[in-house]
């Protein structure tokens, strides 16, 4: 990689936590790249001011699952909960940020959860969260935090859910754009961390654009000490690489550049249709 690739650096690494399955997930893996990259884990618990707002209402009314009784709800109860899930989270960080010797910090901020969120990713190099998968509504697959993260944020982005991890083959998107070249080396570092081997989807119109992007990379790559396979996609639609993802039943997803099928919309439409981890870098 060029010399302004090589400099790419993931320092500071804020996680979303709240009482999903999914942000533990993200944690996890915010973790093992903290591990890996020397980086400084940094939890935030978004206390919502929405649903403060909602049981202060007098019609708020909660559904106790274990006894099947339906309870009132006040602003206070939604406070107590709130502190408890933030104490949990706070937790959960300092547990997975000792067990890989990573410096972390953790704090509490009110407010809407999507715009706190993006305001406290300004201050990091990833934003690390959980894509709140719901299996059963292919629609909402992609929660609205994480579907707003993936488009607003300037930041590079990591997207989990419950039952996945970092520990599979790499598979990204190269253009020969320079942020191409950015999400190539962080997706070599990942490959390395883990010893999988890295998949490119090269993203050409031609075969022999197809030959010249892969003869650009397995010059540069060839010292980097890793097993590299090529793939090219002649046709870059969201489906062809949705399948092509499908296709690969288990890996992580890294993608950047300037190709048309890597802006907003497009990837929002990839992310509503794998499941895989997914790191946009910008």
């Amino acid at each position: 990689m060029d010399k302004s690739e090589q400099e790419l650096a993931i320092k500071r690494i804020l996680v979303a936590l709240d009482a999903s399955t999914h942000s533990l997930a993200a944690l996890e893996a915010a973790a093992s790249l903290a591990a890996n990259l020397q980086a400084e884990l940094i939890g935030l618990f978004v206390e919502d001011e929405n649903l403060l707002h909602l049981a202060g209402l007098p019609f708020a009314h909660e559904f106790n699952s274990s006894s099947a009784v339906r309870q009132p709800m006040s602003s206070e109860k939604m406070e107590r909960q709130l502190r408890l899930q933030a104490s949990q989270a706070r937790r959960a960080l300092q547990v997975a940020a000792d067990r890989v010797e990573a410096r972390w910090s953790f704090r509490t901020v009110r407010g809407q959860v999507t715009a706190s969120v993006l305001a406290a990713a300004l201050e990091a190099d990833l934003l690390a969260m959980g894509r709140v998968s719901r299996p059963l509504s292919r629609h909402s697959r992609l929660g609205s935090t994480a579907r707003e993260a993936s488009t607003r944020t300037r930041r590079s982005v990591l997207l989990m859910q419950h039952g996945r991890n970092l520990n599979y083959p790499v598979l990204v998107t190269y253009d020969g754009t320079p942020a191409a070249g950015q999400a190539m080396e962080t997706a070599v570092k990942m490959a390395q961390a883990t010893g999988d081997e890295l998949n490119v989807l090269l993203l050409a119109q031609t075969r022999d654009a197809a030959d010249q992007l892969k003869e650009d990379l397995s010059a540069r790559l060839g010292q980097r000490g890793l097993k590299v396979q090529f793939h090219w996609l002649p046709q870059a639609t969201v489906d062809n690489l949705a399948k092509m993802v499908q296709a690969s039943e288990n890996c992580v997803l890294v993608l950047g550049g300037e190709n048309p099928l890597l802006q907003a919309e497009a990837i929002q439409e990839l992310l509503d249709r794998t499941d895989c981890p997914v790191m946009l870098v910008r």
